[in-house]
């Protein structure tokens, strides 16, 4: 009986023997690498290739600008020049062409009152005074007020207003602006009447319409300006009344 168990006994202690002297002999980064364990393994595997990463998108900025919104420019008014569409129903706005300037402001109408001046310089005709400013405006004092005018014949100014025309008449050179006839006069400008038939590009501000035999004229400061069509522009034609 104890021979059998000690056969068994060899038997069995054999191949343990045998066993755990391979595992001894076995280095132990063999056995970790088979389990895909060890950091050489890990560094030996390909890394898996990674989906590319959506590029940040910036969001456009919808912030407003700090502004106030009763900061918002409010456009200015804008002056209309007197308008007489209903003599010819194919009167057209004014243009200024051939000789005339452009742009020829809106003049203050006669009889106007205002309680301080512009830029002005004074002027002495027939012991009387009188102001005018930039744009070409006569004005008389009354009453401690400044009334628009029209100035004199004869009045003498050193510098013609800007938006002025220019017409030629004849021999002779006038510039016309709002009622106003000039000539040169050595190194100045003289007021003067106009000749009959000369033809100008605008209406004085306060002309008044007038129907006479059918035909329709504007009248201002003892003249009449009748209207007609020359190449599509509207012109007055200037004749006493």
């Amino acid at each position: 009986m104890k021979s059998i168990f000690k056969i068994l006994r060899l038997r069995i202690a054999i191949p343990l023997y045998v066993f755990f002297t391979l595992l001894a002999l076995t280095p132990a980064a063999t056995l970790a690498d088979r389990g895909g364990g060890s950091i050489r393994a890990a560094a030996a595997r390909p890394t898996p290739a990674q989906p590319p990463r959506a590029a940040a998108h910036a969001e456009p900025s919808h912030a407003s600008p700090d502004v106030h919104p009763d900061a918002h420019a409010q456009p200015q008014p804008h002056a209309d020049a007197q308008a007489h569409r209903d003599w010819d129903d194919n009167d057209q706005d004014t243009q200024h062409g051939g000789g005339f300037a452009h742009g020829a402001p809106v003049q203050a109408i006669r009889g106007q009152r205002v309680h301080d001046l512009p830029h002005h310089v004074s002027i002495i005709f027939n012991n009387q005074n009188y102001s005018y400013d930039d744009d070409g405006n006569y004005y008389q004092q009354q009453d401690g007020d400044y009334v628009v005018v029209q100035p004199p014949v004869g009045a003498i100014v050193a510098t013609l207003p800007p938006g002025i025309a220019t017409v030629v008449a004849g021999p002779t050179t006038y510039y016309y602006l709002d009622g106003v006839f000039y000539v040169a006069q050595d190194n100045s400008f003289a007021v003067v009447n106009p000749p009959a038939g000369i033809v100008v590009p605008d209406l004085p501000s306060g002309a008044n319409q007038v129907v006479v035999n059918g035909n329709v004229y504007y009248q201002f400061n003892g003249l009449n300006y009748q209207p007609s069509i020359q190449d599509g522009v509207t012109v007055y034609t200037v004749t006493a009344t």
